[in-house]
């Protein structure tokens, strides 16, 4: 799926977000049920419409969590998050790497719904007053290791430090429009179409609005940034 991070300037532009990772700070050997927590966060830090919240496509972006029991390649043995790397006391990169995966993946959709909710995409809402919305991935020990061939659990060592990052083209959505889930978009239906493209193809105004449907705004038109200071975040082993 391709992902549209936006590259309109400010006077026309429709909205601006941050991207932001944190992770749990240690993670324990001793503790079997230890696990590590990815989190990601986003909020909007500017917009056309000051106030209204953004839902967005993330389906396959570093924002779709995989809950355990859910199978299939999760977003971190895609790529997304690349690999666990060892740093020294001066956070530069030592030779231990964790790999968590590298698959592509080629994918057809099994539902030939029009509404994308049906078709089982999944959808984050923004909430409109500045505040990050956040989820969570979950790294237990089983998945941590569950594709390194060289290192396990026991060749790890109490105050070993590692890095974890964002594969930036994980960031960005392709459908888009400011609304909220659970709020004026409960009930509505989402078309893959964009709101500004008038091609042959196009569904009429009629079908839209008897049909309930929301069609996206332009993806170009939603900026995603994020500070140099988040690319990469440390924790460290502890006992």
């Amino acid at each position: 799926m391709l992902f549209v991070r936006g590259n309109a300037n400010s006077a026309t532009r429709q909205a601006k977000l941050h991207v932001g990772l944190a992770t749990s700070s240690t993670l324990s050997l001793n503790d079997p049920n230890a696990a590590l927590d990815v989190n990601l966060s986003v909020r909007i830090v500017d917009s056309a419409n000051p106030g209204a919240p953004i839902t967005c496509l993330v389906h396959r972006t570093v924002f779709q969590v995989f809950a355990e029991g859910d199978g299939g390649v999760d977003m971190f043995a895609r790529g997304a998050f690349g690999s666990i790397r060892g740093v020294d006391s001066e956070n530069n990169h030592t030779e231990r790497r964790i790999s968590l995966g590298l698959f592509r993946v080629n994918e057809t959709m099994c539902s030939d719904a029009l509404d994308l909710r049906e078709r089982g995409y999944e959808f984050l809402t923004i909430p409109g007053d500045g505040s990050a919305v956040t989820v969570t991935h979950r790294l237990d020990w089983n998945r941590i290791f569950k594709y390194e061939e060289k290192l396990s659990k026991e060749d790890l060592k109490p105050g070993e430090k590692f890095r974890i990052g964002l594969n930036k083209r994980f960031i960005g959505t392709s459908w888009w429009c400011f609304g909220d889930l659970e709020g004026d978009l409960k009930g509505r239906r989402f078309y893959a179409w964009c709101e500004d493209d008038f091609r042959d193809g196009r569904p009429d105004d009629a079908f839209l609005r008897e049909g309930n449907w929301m069609l996206s705004k332009d993806p170009k038109l939603l900026k995603w940034t994020w500070s140099a200071e988040d690319d990469d975040i440390t924790f460290e082993v502890i006992e």
